[in-house]
């Protein structure tokens, strides 16, 4: 079912304060496929998903109009935008870095990128819009000019499947993380790898062969003290998905790790697809269909969020009040984390 949206429920531009267990749902909008990814854009117009049929999915959040932007050949995975909110990235399963203008009436890629990884797992965009970067299936980390899309830079030295890229705020540094758990730094000025962080701890054989788990996805804490990897661990029976979503952090400066979080009162089996932070240093995570949320330096959820469909990925709006969801079941939904 797809709900228009009202005066009332559109973000404010003054919101209230931030309050976890104030949570409550908004919006729900609704694609006949499911979903994998969602970014909200960084003017808070709109809000764009990564479909298994293929498409990119665009709700303007103000009125609920949907659009449909077609041009991969397979599972949309990730999504980013420019700073400025005027350009759409998105990466799939076809090996295709794909460009778009986000607010064209009708979207059509105005730059398409073969980046050579096979599946498409991550992409992230520097926060001064210059640079592009992606990594996938052949456990390479790639970096392109934002510009013409022109390849800068190869980073090799994933032993296996590299998952998630990130860039460290206000630089061209990079991170990466892989499927056996590691996490790797790599110099944005000269290409060089200046460190690795284990996260071997979040990493699992299935059969003792092949890989579950590892590092899904990397966020840094809003001061940029933490860098955190999320994913799963306590695996007892991987094929029929029992786990526990869980979240590994460590000091940015020393490398030091702290103590895992995740939903311990609530036991729940899942995978924290990601985790992001709000400024007031309150850490997100998705826990199944719940979203989780933690303070800083605690390893158990002090609230957890029901929604009706797992969770596959979430996005603050720029007001740092309201949160979309993507889910299994085809639906966006918003929720506003704030009372009243």
């Amino acid at each position: 079912m797809t709900t228009a949206a009202t005066p009332a429920d559109e973000p404010s531009t003054a919101p209230p304060a931030f309050e976890a267990k104030a949570t409550r749902a908004v919006h729900d909008w609704a694609h006949d496929s499911k979903l994998l990814c969602c970014r909200v854009d960084p003017t808070g117009r709109y809000v764009v998903a990564g479909a298994l049929d293929s498409t990119i999915q665009r709700w303007e959040i103000a009125t609920g109009a949907k659009s449909t932007l077609a041009g991969h050949e397979n599972w949309v995975r990730t999504l980013g935008f420019s700073p400025d909110g005027a350009t759409l990235y998105s990466g799939g399963y076809d090996g295709r870095l794909l460009v778009w203008e986000t607010a064209a009436d009708a979207p059509q890629p105005v730059r398409t990128i073969a980046t050579g990884h096979g599946w498409l797992r991550g992409l992230a965009v520097s926060s001064d819009g210059q640079r592009l970067a992606t990594c996938g299936n052949d456990r390479m980390v790639r970096v392109w000019s934002a510009a013409d899309g022109q390849l800068l830079r190869e980073h090799a030295g994933h032993p296996q499947i590299a998952y998630c890229v990130h860039f460290v705020p206000g630089s061209h540094d990079l991170v990466s993380g892989d499927v056996i758990g590691n996490v790797f730094h790599w110099r944005g000025d000269n290409g060089q790898l200046e460190r690795q962080f284990d996260g071997a701890e979040i990493h699992n054989l299935i059969g003792d062969l092949a890989p579950f788990g590892g590092i899904v996805n990397l966020a840094f804490s809003p001061d940029g003290k933490r860098l955190t990897a999320c994913g799963l661990h306590k695996t007892t029976n991987a094929p029929a998905g029992n786990r526990r979503a869980v979240a590994l952090s460590f000091d940015w400066a020393t490398g030091e790790k702290y103590p895992k979080q995740e939903s311990l009162t609530k036991e729940l089996d899942g995978t924290m697809w990601r985790a992001l932070y709000h400024p007031s240093g309150v850490m997100l995570g998705i826990v199944e269909k719940e979203i989780g949320f933690w303070k800083d330096g605690e390893e158990d959820a002090f609230h957890m969020a029901a929604t009706p469909s797992e969770i596959y990925d979430l996005d603050f709006h720029p007001n740092q009040i309201d949160l979309f969801t993507a889910h299994y079941d085809g639906h966006v939904r918003s929720w506003r984390c704030a009372a009243g």
